[in-house]
């Protein structure tokens, strides 16, 4: 199968999931609902259900293409924006805001994505200081035990912080924590997508480079390649992609994982089309977590970043188990 076929079936693929997620739930949208009662179909359906959606798109798509950029940047398909740290990171400063009361006492909510990248940028940098070992490159292997094991450790801070100050707190960092999906905030999407949309520009414009990035350094040297310039150019996007979406969608693992070496199963590493594909792999991988969650398990309180990590676990150790 060609890959123009199979980029057409995700994107079909895609289009069916949204619009199942849209209408079916434990309101079930028909034209007869709409036409008697449609200021409930409305408040329903555009006020909680279609920002739920649009948020499971664009967190589902930038946590693939943060994974896609790592896994690239590092040689690793086991990289992940989660495995390394950085959605714990960025959830840790904003937690941190939020329970210090500064989140409540006037700062604008849109400084909230610069706030979310404060965290995963310093994250990133703690993880990179952890793996470096003088007079050698960095060590993958290292790269990735070292963002495990902060992220842990940072998980377990948050809960202990705003536990520690507000009790009445811990509720919603714990659902944050699991990956409770941000779905009826129009503010925050309105000022997420945006930045969002130009990073996902900004990712794809590098696809040159990143296509010779997947060569050995001395071959990508010769070709005129500036590495240390990309690879921090790479960095930042993959850090941002992966701190904003954390706002709407908490801290959810395993998405770049799964969309990342997936995609590079299907359609090879030339990144031109590798990554319009994770971004939409991304996005019907959580949006289907989502809706499962929220259509077949309604009342049981089970959050979309537990479903997610049902099958990203044992991807990832599945994985783990093949590379030598």
């Amino acid at each position: 199968m060609t890959n123009t076929k199979k980029f057409l079936y995700l994107i079909i693929s895609l289009l069916l999931g949204a619009l199942l997620s849209f209408v079916l739930g434990s309101y079930q949208a028909n034209i007869f609902e709409l036409l008697t009662h449609f200021d409930q179909a409305q408040l329903i359906l555009l006020t909680i259900r279609l920002p739920r959606l649009l948020a499971c798109l664009l967190g589902g798509g930038s946590l693939a293409l943060s994974g896609l950029l790592l896994q690239t940047l590092t040689q690793n398909p086991l990289a992940d924006s989660g495995i390394l740290g950085i959605n714990t990171g960025a959830g840790f400063v904003l937690s941190f805001f939020l329970a210090t009361g500064y989140l409540s006492q006037g700062i604008h909510t849109g400084l909230l994505p610069l706030v979310a990248m404060l965290g995963g940028f310093l994250t990133v940098l703690i993880v990179y200081l952890l793996a470096y070992k003088k007079n050698h490159s960095i060590n993958p292997n290292r790269l990735i035990i070292s963002g495990v094991g902060l992220s842990t450790m940072m998980a377990s801070l948050t809960v202990t912080l705003v536990g520690h100050i507000d009790r009445y707190k811990v509720d919603y960092i714990s659902r944050w924590l699991s990956g409770q999906i941000n779905g009826d905030n129009w503010a925050i999407l309105t000022i997420t997508s945006p930045l969002l949309i130009l990073l996902w520009l900004l990712a794809y414009s590098q696809y040159t480079s990143l296509n010779i990035m997947t060569l050995n350094e001395h071959t990508a040297t010769a070709l005129g390649l500036n590495l240390k310039k990309e690879r921090l150019i790479i960095l930042f996007l993959a850090t941002a992609l992966s701190a904003i979406s954390v706002i709407l969608v908490g801290n959810i693992t395993f998405v770049g994982l799964i969309a990342g070496h997936s995609v590079r199963k299907l359609f090879g590493n030339n990144h031109l089309i590798s990554i319009p594909a994770a971004l939409i792999m991304g996005m019907l991988i959580l949006l289907l977590s989502d809706s499962i969650g929220r259509i077949f398990l309604v009342g049981l309180g089970i959050p979309t970043g537990l479903l997610v990590a049902m099958i990203g676990a044992p991807y990832f150790l599945s994985l783990m188990l093949k590379i030598k």
